[in-house]
């Protein structure tokens, strides 16, 4: 082989790869699969990596396994902001990130993190699955992020390491970790809390090394994240309901076969309702376990005194939120 022929078989090798990672044909699937590679935070055990994962079925399904779709919990992309960046520019082609983390995009979609805003998980769900999801869903096209589906994440909850959390008065002084998101930073800090924003993989060495007091979730994040080991003191504040976008790189997507595009939102839609009837099923079970592992929960807290004191939190952020301000209960 002359130096002409190993230069050009170098660079025939260097183009394979790039198309490997960006969506191109790959063989680690089989034969002719196209790679699809889905990043996550959240680790192995949570219920939404089985549901990514039941998407990968659904979509080699409907493809006749054509599509190849690689999971990859634990942040092993990265954390949420760099993860839709890359599905923003089209280097990543699917990730699930936590709904706040798009504020980074479009400051009116702090709109689904303002506190004591629905009353009822069902409430919630209704308006997701309805007008409200659909202005966020359009919203996001703008940023070539495209919705593949919404998981329900159920209510989100404090817990730290000093005590438990009845009133907001009990929160003073804590250092809690919010999501990047500025709606949930003014929440927190009226709450009476020291709002502290940081990347969800920061959250368990934050709370080790005494960065952080306190922390808010759900319950299945709360044990699966092993956050229970340094936060025991679990409190019932409802203050939120949880949701996460499923999302694809709008600029991988719009260079896909019509079938193919009608395949991802198909397995999109199957795999939304496998999420929440996961979560659902799972919930209680990880609520034991939490008190199993030592967590003292406490459900007698003021929601009426929450409520009251987040009130100023919407009339700062409603001219931020646009038009889906009438949206909300609170409106």
């Amino acid at each position: 082989m002359d130096r002409r022929q190993f230069i050009a078989l170098a660079a025939g090798t260097a183009s394979a790869g790039v198309l490997a990672g960006c969506g191109g044909k790959s063989t680690s699937g089989g034969a002719g699969a196209t790679a699809v590679r889905l990043g996550d935070t959240v680790a192995e055990s949570n219920p939404e990596i089985a549901a990514e994962k039941f998407f990968g079925e659904r979509l080699a399904a409907l493809t006749s396994k054509r599509y190849d779709v690689k999971v990859f919990p634990n942040g092993t992309l990265g954390d949420h902001n760099r993860m839709n960046e890359q599905v923003r520019a089209g280097t990543l082609q699917m990730t699930k990130t936590l709904f706040a983390n798009l504020t980074a995009f479009d400051k009116r979609l702090g709109a689904l993190s303002l506190p004591y805003a629905f009353g009822k998980q069902e409430d919630f769900t209704a308006a997701l699955d309805g007008e409200l999801g659909k202005r966020c869903t359009a919203i996001l096209d703008t940023y070539d992020l495209l919705v593949v589906g919404y998981f329900l994440t159920g209510s989100r909850n404090v817990y730290n390491k000093k005590r438990a959390i009845r009133t907001p008065a009990d929160l003073k002084g804590l250092r809690i970790r919010v999501p990047q998101d500025q709606v949930a930073i003014d929440a927190f800090n009226a709450f009476g809390a020291q709002a502290t924003p940081l990347a969800a993989t920061e959250v368990y060495s934050a709370l080790q090394q005494g960065v952080i007091d306190a922390a808010e979730n759900n319950p299945i994040y709360y044990v699966t994240s092993k956050q229970v080991e340094e936060a025991r003191f679990w409190s019932w504040t409802r203050h939120q309901f949880g949701v996460d976008a499923l999302l694809a790189s709008k600029k991988w997507f719009s260079g896909l076969a019509k079938a193919d595009q009608d395949a991802i939102m198909a397995a999109g839609k199957d795999t939304v309702a496998r999420e929440r009837e996961l979560w659902n099923s799972q919930t209680d079970d990880y609520v034991k376990q939490a008190g199993a592992k030592g967590a003292q929960l406490n459900d007698d807290v003021d929601v009426a005194a929450f409520q009251q004191a987040a009130k100023p939190v919407f009339d700062k952020n409603r001219t931020t939120f646009g038009d889906l301000a009438k949206l909300l209960p609170v409106a």
